[in-house]
């Protein structure tokens, strides 16, 4: 049972997701599934009874934006790192292409020959 701060704190999160969800709601974009405890299903079976929702699905959905705003420096770092490795992936990407190994793979494949190691210059190839 939650005690009167911890109520006080939930009503503020419910106010703030569904003015935040009125806000969003031409943006609403998808669906994502997701699994859950029978405790967390039982939070958001609740906030439905006490019609802070309307059904179990925005009901999820004011959680998930509540925990992102709340988190919100966060992942705006997380989106900066990802940025950051996206840049990582797309060079490494060229530089492997650039090599010629994606196109020897790809003969020795057709050829049925299994890459086994070598001196770090050409492959050397067992069949």
């Amino acid at each position: 049972m939650l005690n009167k701060n911890q109520k006080i704190q939930f009503n503020q999160m419910i106010e703030r997701s569904m003015e935040q969800a009125a806000k969003n709601l031409p943006g609403t974009k998808g669906v994502v599934s997701v699994r859950l405890s029978q405790d967390e299903i039982d939070v958001i079976d609740q906030m439905v009874f006490l019609e802070l929702a309307k059904n179990r699905s925005d009901a999820t959905a004011m959680l998930i934006r509540e925990g992102i705003r709340t988190h919100q420096t966060l992942f705006h770092e997380l989106q900066e790192y990802t940025a950051e490795l996206e840049q990582v992936k797309a060079k490494m990407q060229r530089r492997i292409q650039e090599s010629g190994l994606v196109a020897q793979l790809k003969q020795a494949d057709e050829r049925g020959e299994i890459p086994i190691g070598g001196d770090g210059n050409e492959p050397e190839y067992n069949k």
